[in-house]
């Protein structure tokens, strides 16, 4: 995980099913993404957003546990 926003970005959406359910809907939009994560007071940064968007399938609460942890992510 490249930043620290990133990393409070995905422990916030651990502990809020609904913001998981917002990421999730915008997940394919890049530009998309960026816009709602400032809205929401995260400045993450492109890359950051790439993360998140390179990820070929739906994020599951696993992959959220170990992402707000920063163990795994990308997920391989």
């Amino acid at each position: 995980m490249s930043s620290s926003e990133l990393k409070r970005l995905m422990e916030d959406v651990r502990k809020n099913p609904h913001l998981v359910d917002e990421l999730r809907a915008l997940l394919s939009d890049p530009d998309a993404t960026l816009r709602w994560a400032g809205d929401k007071g995260y400045h993450l940064t492109r890359e950051d957003v790439a993360e998140l968007c390179d990820s070929d399938r739906e994020l599951s609460d696993d992959d959220l546990e170990e992402a707000a942890g920063g163990d795994n992510w990308p997920p391989a």
